[in-house]
């Protein structure tokens, strides 16, 4: 009796073993293969944060000089030449648009693969990052709609290179007209939000390349 318990007892530990063995190398099999995938995932945004970053600053470098002209253009009178009003209206209706990409980013979040990212930080800014795009491009989005209906005016009431003295008056005349400010305020009001948000959006790009730069480090060290 005892040398079956015995027998049966040695084949219950080998098989138990075996099966224990078998689903730690698969374990063991998954969990680098998620590894490699976090990684190839990290290299991916990494990539995309740095061209959206290089985007970003060129978009936002045109949006300067707009509202620092503005105060300008608001204490314009007839006093200013024609010259002089033509140059800043002509920085206020030139318009530039950020057009970020987010292939990796919306594919991490969409697949699900987000889980993967072992960094608590990276995962919430990751997460977060087309939100934060989706508030700074929609006013910009707005200040195109502007500068769109000042072009259509512009067409219809200004005279681009005017050849005389009379000409030139009609573009002073309109420049301080009220609907024409009044265009430049609704402008203000948007590119308002884009200076004090872009700085914003600005600082959370660098924080998650410096996090995603550490964390490969740190990965393909081990």
């Amino acid at each position: 009796m005892k040398k079956y318990l015995l027998k049966y007892t040695l084949e219950f530990l080998v098989i138990f073993l075996g099966i224990s063995l078998s689903f730690f190398i698969n374990n063991w099999n998954e969990s680098n293969k998620n590894e490699e995938l976090e990684i190839k995932y990290l290299k991916s945004l990494k990539e995309e944060y740095e061209s959206n970053l290089m985007l970003f600053d060129q978009s936002f470098s045109h949006h300067i000089p707009r509202w620092n002209n503005l105060d300008v253009f608001f204490n314009f009178s007839n006093k200013n030449s024609f010259e002089e009003m033509d140059s800043v209206v002509n920085i206020l209706t030139l318009n530039w648009s950020f057009n970020p990409n987010l292939g990796a980013t919306n594919s991490l979040i969409s697949s699900g693969y987000i889980e993967l990212l072992k960094n608590d930080e990276i995962k919430k800014l990751v997460s977060r990052m087309p939100f934060l795009i989706d508030d700074y491009t929609e006013e910009e989005k707005r200040t195109e709609l502007v500068c769109v209906e000042m072009g259509y005016y512009l067409t219809e009431h200004y005279v681009y290179n005017p050849r005389n003295e009379k000409e030139k008056k009609q573009c002073v005349n309109l420049i301080l007209s009220t609907p024409f400010r009044n265009k430049i305020y609704d402008m203000q009001l948007w590119l308002e939000s884009i200076i004090l948000e872009g700085p914003v959006l600005r600082k959370n790009f660098v924080r998650l390349i410096e996090l995603i730069e550490n964390e490969i480090l740190v990965r393909t060290d081990d």
